[in-house]
């Protein structure tokens, strides 16, 4: 039997979108419908129940039947209910986010678990998408493959559905190979002018690198990309047969933003092996109805945050200096978050549903970014590994060797199998490793490990800021101290992480002021700083620390051939290319 459903985008230009849901007979004696209340790949419940208009319920003769909540968000048709029920819902998609349902005019982007409540005990069942594309001209871009009847998509099961993107409407794209299978792009952004030939080259080059990290296996017969595009914003959620991404309107006319998206590409294609398929234990077989916690998250977004860096370079899409120089921003970020003294990265993966994604002004000095802080421990094991065998291939050979151990099996992984894969490729135990820097909070020290490919740390002087020990946030009506960082000046000084800073010494601070106020002092000078909290005006004395250090990664002129070819075999150039000191 299947699950059937019919989505109406007639009111689309108010936002509305209604889903009917055909309960087979089976199933209807009391049947349990359960709207998500998360989705996968993003770690935080979003209640999509709040956009839920109106929800009701039909006996196969069309008569209303009472359905009944149960729970925060299940309802359930009466007991004894027999033969085909159907439950029409109505819901309000206006929040664009890749997570999110976002419907107008122009297009309509519907995320499965936002949209489509699922019958509780056919989850197993084959689950049936009607969803015509109107108005006349647009069309429908699934990444469900399409059913036998029109308009129609269909997935082998409820989690198959719920890991299928929608995105409908009269939208450019382009076509393209990687590794002989066929995938697409399409762009569903307002303007933005993106060469789609440009991306749809860079993208073929990153899933090229990303499938000779594998080994030449790719696990899918067609892959689409979604992408979005507004004023700001951005970020990406991988699907087991595509992604949705979006990113600011600009990005194709800006450099490092191109890179951002270039860097985010690469990102949600690698999770088509390392998450969706390569799958921490506790992420097989979700709940959909709560969290559902996993330790692992350093690996599944932490390991990938770092590749998503690496392949556009081996792809060559990035150059060196820009990788290089993203590393080390990634390191500096890591050690600049006080909060990495407090949270293990073990810890931040069970905590994502309460922490990660619900930030407040003090979130960087209680809690560490097991994307950013996973990506340096990553960095820190692949080093490691080529230190321990300077012709091996490290981290890849761990990724390879969980490929072939754990993927797509009804267990997944655990932490212990990752801990046991990177044992073995190193040849040693490297439990002390993961108990220090992944159950344990010391950071990993990653410039220990740099010679393995050549490389060396050099400091950079020029013009440096005495340390405030704030991260600032800035538009044309205020400064605001957006974090206070524990321990540094501006926390000692008694500043808080929302304060609007209004002077220094008496001189009004604007946008783009406050560094020239800060460089033409020194580290140990006193500075009056006055701030709005609230309704308050108050002056706090600040002594200034000395600046932050700055630092490059630069080619170890005495680096022997093997560390040489090490870093060859790790970035996919040679080490002449690397920056001198």
């Amino acid at each position: 039997m299947t699950v059937r459903y019919a989505v109406d985008l007639t009111d689309r230009l108010h936002h509305l979108v209604r889903v009917s849901l055909t309960v087979p007979a089976a199933h209807a004696d009391g049947a349990r419908i359960v709207l998500p209340v998360w989705t996968p790949g993003s770690y935080v419940v979003r209640d999509y129940v709040h956009h839920v208009q109106w929800i009701r319920a039909r006996d196969a003769e069309g008569t209303e039947v009472v359905l009944e909540p149960d729970g925060h968000t299940a309802w359930r048709l009466p007991a004894g209910a027999r033969g085909e029920h159907t439950v029409e819902l109505e819901l309000y998609a206006n929040e664009l986010t890749v997570r999110t349902n976002h419907v107008d005019d122009h297009h309509a982007l519907l995320i499965p678990a936002a949209t489509f409540p699922y019958v509780e005990g056919a989850e197993d069942e084959p689950h049936e998408v009607h969803l015509p594309p109107a108005p006349a001209g647009h069309r429908v871009w699934s990444l469900l493959p399409a059913g036998e009847r029109p308009d129609t998509y269909v997935a082998e099961h409820r989690d198959h559905l719920v890991d299928s993107a929608f995105e409908v409407g009269d939208l450019p794209a382009v076509e393209f190979e990687v590794a002989g299978v066929t995938h697409d792009f399409v762009w569903a952004g307002h303007g933005g002018h993106p060469d789609l030939a440009a991306i749809a080259r860079d993208a073929a080059a990153i899933g090229e690198a990303a499938v000779a990290l594998f080994d030449g296996e790719l696990p899918v017969a067609h892959y689409r990309y979604l992408c979005t595009g507004w004023h700001e914003g951005g970020g990406g959620l991988e699907h087991r047969e595509g992604s949705v991404l979006q990113m600011p309107i600009r990005t194709f006319q800006e450099p490092d933003l191109l890179a951002r998206f270039q860097s985010l590409v690469a990102h949600e294609y690698l999770h088509l092996w390392n998450v969706k398929r390569l799958v921490p234990t506790a992420l097989v077989r979700p709940d959909y109805e709560r969290p559902t916690h996993t330790e692992s998250l350093w690996v599944a977004e932490g390991w990938t945050a770092y590749y998503d860096e690496l392949l556009p370079l081996r792809a060559g899409v990035w150059t060196l200096t820009r990788f290089l120089d993203n590393l080390r921003d990634t390191w500096q970020r890591v050690l600049d978050t006080p909060g990495v003294a407090l949270q293990s990265l073990r810890r931040a993966g069970h905590e994502a549903w309460v922490k990660h994604y619900v930030r407040d002004e003090n979130t960087v000095n209680a809690n560490t970014d097991y994307y950013g802080h996973g990506s340096l421990v990553a960095w820190y094991l692949d080093l490691l590994l080529r230190e321990l065998r300077p012709d091996g291939d490290g981290l890849d050979e761990v990724f390879r060797l969980l490929w072939q151990r754990h993927a797509n099996t009804a267990e997944g992984y655990t932490e212990a199998d990752v801990e046991r894969a990177v044992s073995d490729v190193a040849g040693t135990d490297l439990g002390a490793v993961f108990d220090a820097h992944v159950a344990g909070t010391a950071l990993p020290p990653v410039e220990e490990v740099l010679p393995a490919v050549g490389l060396r740390v050099v400091a950079t002087g020029g013009d440096e800021v005495p340390d405030l020990g704030a991260q600032v946030s800035e538009d044309d009506h205020a400064v605001t101290l957006a974090s206070v960082l524990r321990g540094r000046p501006a926390w000692q000084a008694g500043l808080t992480g929302g304060d609007q800073l209004v002077a220094v010494d008496g001189t009004r601070v604007r946008r783009g002021e406050l560094p020239g106020q800060l460089r033409a002092r020194r580290a140990g000078d006193e500075v009056d700083m006055t701030v709005l909290r609230g309704p308050r005006l108050l002056t706090r004395r600040v002594t200034l620390g000395a600046p932050r250090p700055g630092r490059r990664l630069v080619r170890d002129e005495h680096a022997a051939d093997a560390q040489r070819d090490a870093f060859r075999r790790w970035t996919g150039v040679a080490w002449e290319s690397a920056p001198t000191g």
